[in-house]
């Protein structure tokens, strides 16, 4: 088959329900893929993603995120993404981590911008300015205001994480993915945790990207209007200059539990007196994976039917139970190569944790057994499908939306356009429900509550958590500061409070390496 612009077209398929033609590329020399999806739609979307499971808590991936946007090979200012910002036509820019991939995807109603915020977007990720000091300013660092001040960690990732371990709705959301994948990259935290991001080390760092920042584990992405053959003559410019690479990024299944799992984990109250009592109850499932397309379907709808309108059974249940003061957990989540379940109740007692989770599976039971209010089906398969024909992104542009749910297929090896040209799945779940009316009855029997593969996760109260954790770091810090000579201690002041920080610091610092190995 002819090359385009060293691009090889392996897919392509017309989606009516989206006024989308879709093409599936391969890049010959790399291995790299590319999807296009062409339509009339002004506001056009790029997205580079890589797939970058982590194998502790470091934080790299995150670090990483914020790091290739400070500045690469043909743009080397100190922040090109704060001057896009200020600068472009741009109707949407930024970057994400999830547990398992880091995207970055830019949009703009004109061609020009929008080509001209590609070639920045696939210059940083490719070639980015990688230092130490990068990542001291990104990740973390110590710092010293003055001689008299203690040592203390500083790091635009280190206080943003600092923030997110301090939110129970957050520390909720982790622990009860952590849950249930233990034995995967899904069991650490991508985006860091406070207490292990000082020990990244700047090897580890540059290591992370020269691995996984490779066209061979890239997929691309573009929506809109613009030029088919303009979209492979852009990401050639860049892909030209690479071969191929073995690279192993595989995210491997969660082996099955064989029993359920109940695990008990702390948050910090401070001094909040009213939260000392409250703590908060998940109830966690692991179900199928997510290039399942039907029954990832009909998970969705079975998720808003269970807990998503006011009137919902599972919903109504937990709420006039009066066990706690609101519903808890994420829902269904189908981002991940397995798609997992959370839901529970925030502000309980936990010694009422029995009653919670006994309510939860009796409430499953019953609907099982007696069966769901067909109007509740039929309102429920009627909004999933009204969302999926509307595509209201909300405040994303609508073919970002598009990229990240081909990135949930895409990402492990399937087809990218599973679940985005939804007739055909909608239409079977259909079928199914008409021809079995007990098809979602069935469904909670097989997946919820004859599925071993659960957790109950209770998040405790604890007002002594923040002071013992102040104590920690202070004590890490202490060690530090306690093994610096008074010459290094002022060198490491005079390099914070002089104009001349950024290369005085990083002095003082590489004069430090061994404390930057431990915790």
């Amino acid at each position: 088959m002819t090359l385009v612009h060293g691009f090889k077209l392996i897919q392509h398929q017309a989606i009516p329900e989206l006024e989308t033609e879709a093409r599936l590329y391969r890049h010959e020399k790399t291995g790299a893929e590319l999807l296009s999806l062409s339509n009339r739609d002004e506001n056009k979307v790029f997205g580079i993603t890589f797939r970058t499971p982590v194998c502790n808590s470091t934080g790299v991936a995150h670090i990483l995120e914020h790091s290739v946007l400070c500045g690469s090979r043909k743009y080397p200012v100190k922040e090109p993404f704060v001057e896009l910002l200020k600068g472009s036509l741009q109707t949407f820019l930024n970057a994400f981590t999830y547990p398992d991939r880091t995207c970055y995807p830019v949009a703009s109603q004109n061609v020009k911008d929008f080509y001209n915020l590609i070639d920045v977007y696939l210059d940083a990720v490719f070639y980015p300015r990688l230092t130490p000091f990068v990542l001291q300013q990104e990740g973390w660092h110590y710092e010293l205001a003055s001689r008299e001040q203690p040592l203390i960690y500083k790091g635009v990732v280190f206080n943003e994480m600092k923030g997110a371990y301090s939110s129970p709705e957050n520390l909720l959301a982790l622990y009860s993915q952590q849950s249930l994948f233990p034995d995967t990259p899904y069991g650490f935290d991508s985006g860091g945790d406070p207490r292990e991001i000082p020990s990244l080390t700047f090897e580890q760092f540059k290591s992370f990207h020269q691995t996984y920042y490779h066209p061979t584990n890239a997929r691309i992405y573009f929506y809109g209007d613009d030029d088919i053959p303009a979209r492979l003559a852009k990401a050639e410019e860049y892909l030209k200059d690479f071969d191929y690479r073995q690279i192993d990024t595989q995210v491997p299944l969660q082996p099955r539990f064989s029993q359920p799992l109940r695990i008990t984990r702390p948050y910090p109250t401070g001094t909040d007196t009213t939260a000392r009592h409250k703590g908060m109850l998940t109830m966690n499932w692991l179900l199928v994976e997510t290039a399942a397309v039907e029954m990832n379907l009909a998970l969705t709808i079975l998720e808003y039917l269970l807990l998503g309108m006011p009137a919902s059974p599972l919903r109504k249940a937990l709420i006039d139970s009066a066990l706690g003061e609101d519903i808890a957990g994420v829902g269904l989540d189908s981002d991940l190569r397995q798609i997992y379940l959370s839901t529970g109740l925030k502000g309980i007692d936990t010694n009422y944790a029995d009653r919670v989770e006994m309510l939860v599976l009796e409430t499953l039971a019953g609907l099982a057994r007696n069966g769901i209010d067909p109007l509740t089906i039929e309102a429920a398969l009627n909004t999933v499908e009204f969302r999926l024909r509307e595509n209201n992104p909300g405040q994303f542009p609508r073919g970002l939306l598009l990229m990240l749910r081909a990135l949930t297929t895409w990402l492990y090896g399937g087809d990218p356009l599973a679940t985005v040209a939804f007739e055909a799945p909608l239409t079977t779940v259909k079928n199914h429900l008409a021809s079995n009316h007990r098809y979602f009855e069935q469904i909670i029997e097989r997946f919820l509550l004859h599925n071993r593969h659960r957790t109950t996760l209770i998040l405790k109260p604890d007002p002594h958590l923040s002071e013992q954790e102040r104590a920690r770091e202070h004590a890490a810090l202490s060690a530090v500061r306690s093994s610096l000579s008074d010459a290094e201690l002022d060198e490491g002041f005079r390099c914070y409070d002089t104009e001349d920080f950024r290369i005085g610091y990083q002095a003082f610092l590489a004069k430090q390496k061994p404390a930057f190995q431990g915790r």
